[in-house]
């Protein structure tokens, strides 16, 4: 088998309107080459998906059964603490209950520091994909303003 060459090309179908979304940001400024802003469009999306995908545990384990928080222990959690786990189990674990994600802390002995840090991270990828999506909007704006002016195609 071959070995890989340090770059390779990938061929992208667009349509026409995706096409005017990317050459508005070529125009901008923002980005030189359509190609250019591609890649670093999926930089963004890999380290992502890196950063979601949760750390595998060092063996395999049984799964046993899990349970929510609720009575008693929920009752042993300060309200700021339930909602720190709260919010890692629906932003790092993809929706688990806040127990699975309890028991995941547990199992991988992290410390609430990083559960702190983790969160706060996820946070701000949360905060920066909906100015990403702000952006997209005011790009597809911005390439009709461009097509109006005759610079794209119809």
């Amino acid at each position: 088998m071959e070995a890989a060459k340090e770059e390779e090309r990938v061929g992208v179908r667009c349509s026409r309107r995706e096409l005017q979304f990317l050459d508005s940001f070529v125009v901008s400024g923002e980005f030189r080459t359509r190609s250019e802003l591609i890649r670093e469009a999926l930089k963004d999306f890999l380290a992502r998906r890196a950063r979601e995908v949760p750390e595998a545990p060092a063996t395999t384990q049984p799964r046993t059964h899990t349970a929510p928080v609720q009575g008693n222990a929920a009752g042993s959690f300060r309200p700021e603490e339930l909602e720190l786990l709260t919010e890692y189990a629906e932003l790092v674990l993809n929706g688990a209950s806040v127990g699975d994600a309890l028991a995941a802390i547990v199992r991988q002995g992290i410390p609430m520091e990083k559960v702190r840090t983790v969160v706060a991270e996820q946070r701000a990828l949360v905060r920066d994909s909906a100015e990403r999506r702000t952006k997209v909007e005011n790009a597809g704006r911005t390439s009709q303003e461009l097509e109006r002016q005759g610079y794209l195609g119809p």
